[in-house]
């Protein structure tokens, strides 16, 4: 199991850092993430005051309108310290799962 999201700060323009239970700390501009980005979930967050109000909800980084960052992507952006392309998601995070023969 992955160590658990412990602390989240706004540190302003679209920045938040990160602590989890095993002494990773990180800290990512979701900047460009936001940028270009529409719809009824992810608009909001293009807004400094909303995008400031992200919380820990059992472990996962969410915000009031409900929405969340997956736990084993935004621990694979704060391993390489900032946010991943797709693809470079997609393979940190296939790399982080389990084999099938490792899980029986």
């Amino acid at each position: 199991m992955r160590p658990r999201l412990k602390t989240i700060r706004y540190n302003g323009d679209h920045r938040l850092a990160f602590a989890y239970e095993d002494g990773l700390a990180a800290e990512l501009d979701f900047s460009a993430y936001l940028t270009g980005r529409s719809g009824p979930m992810i608009a909001p967050l293009g807004e400094e005051r909303f995008f400031a109000q992200a919380f820990i909800d059992h472990g996962v980084l969410t915000w009031p309108n409900g929405y969340d960052v997956c736990p084993d992507i935004l621990r694979a952006w704060c391993e390489a310290g900032r946010i991943l392309s797709r693809e470079e998601t997609d393979g940190r995070v296939a790399q982080s799962l389990p084999s099938p023969a490792a899980t029986g």
